[in-house]
């Protein structure tokens, strides 16, 4: 089972359904749909890769001593023995949209910084 993490940072103080909010041109633009939504958590179904291969995409605002930050999980059923190249190619498009998204920036992604502390 694939899985791969990211968590962004607020560049300024925001409330945690100002964070999930902030999302909502990136599910857009990887036609994800919200199928979940509270005001500090959100999951969404889309379909990536060749196969079209179902993933979910899981959004949850996280407490830390520095103030809230929001993990994005995107997992699918795809073997991460050869790399789960299909929903990795989804995370990267993910990683790609996420740097404009002006009020958040990147500060962890597991397929770069490892495992979560």
């Amino acid at each position: 089972m694939a899985r791969f993490l990211m968590v962004l940072q607020p560049r300024a103080p925001m409330a945690p359904v100002e964070l999930v909010d902030a999302l909502a041109p990136l599910l857009q633009r990887i036609e994800a749909h919200v199928d979940h939504r509270t005001p500090a958590h959100l999951s969404a179904l889309l379909r990536g890769g060749l196969e079209q291969l179902r993933m979910q995409l899981f959004a949850d605002v996280q407490a830390k001593a520095h103030g809230p930050v929001l993990e994005i999980t995107l997992m699918s059923q795809e073997p991460m023995g050869r790399g789960a190249p299909q929903t990795r190619a989804v995370f990267d498009q993910i990683l790609v949209e996420v740097s404009g998204l002006a009020p958040l920036q990147l500060v962890f992604r597991s397929d770069r910084d490892g495992a979560l502390p």
